[in-house]
Formats: structure tokens, C-alpha cells, sequence
């Protein structure tokens, strides 16, 4: 089994997550959880939580849910603003902070078109 390289994984979940495959990153990052060290657990977490409250909103329509699991994202990856990992963690909250703005001014379920709003990661 090859060593763990935090940064392989999390380019192997946002490169998912970019895909739609929310399940897949949130996946990838939580096992990447259990080898990180724990500098960049919460980086993990966070990102985790992005996935999850993603795979919440565009499968089962969630939306009080999603905006609660994308707050404690918002609040976790702030600590790793500007950049961590590869990520532009800056760009990552604003645009997310935005997303759960619209979220909540909708306050409907996730509709097919929604999908072109989710910001991508860089």
C-alpha cells in the first residue's frame, strides 16, 4: 500500500467533487481523515461536511440540512484561509458563503438547473 500524501487525496476528492460525485470526495476525504496529520484533519473535516451537505441538496433535496452541514464548513475552512493544499480557500468561502445566501432565499428543493450554481473548487 503506498504511503499517504495528503495532497494526492485532496486533489482525488476536489477533482470528484468538480464532477458532481459528492459522495466519492466525501469519501476520499474521510479516509484520508484517519492518516492526515492532525494539523490538516479539520481541513478534511470541513471539506468532508462541503461533500456531504452537496450529496444532501442535489440527491435527497435538502435544504435546511445542506445549509447547516455548509455553515460548519464555512467555519472550519476559515482557519485555513488564504490557501491550503492546493485550494484557494479564500475563493472556496466566498463563493460558498454566497451559495448558501441564494439557498436560503429560494428555500425550495434542489432542482435539476440548481447544479450550474454549486461553485467548483480551485
Amino acid at each position: 500500500m503506498p504511503a499517504f500524501d495528503i495532497d494526492t487525496t485532496v486533489k482525488k476528492g476536489v477533482r470528484a467533487f468538480n464532477r458532481r460525485r459528492y459522495l466519492a470526495a466525501q469519501e476520499t476525504w474521510e479516509a484520508g481523515m484517519r492518516e492526515a496529520e492532525v494539523a490538516d484533519r479539520a481541513l478534511l473535516e470541513g471539506l468532508v461536511q462541503l461533500a456531504g451537505a452537496l450529496q444532501l441538496r442535489t440527491q435527497h433535496g435538502g435544504t435546511r440540512g445542506a445549509v447547516h452541514l455548509l455553515g460548519q464548513s464555512m467555519i472550519l475552512l476559515e482557519d485555513y484561509r488564504p490557501r491550503a493544499r492546493g485550494l484557494d480557500v479564500d475563493r472556496l468561502v466566498s463563493e460558498f458563503t454566497a451559495f448558501i445566501d441564494w439557498m436560503k432565499q429560494v428555500d425550495r428543493p434542489h432542482r435539476f438547473g440548481d447544479r450550474w450554481r454549486v461553485p467548483v473548487l480551485r
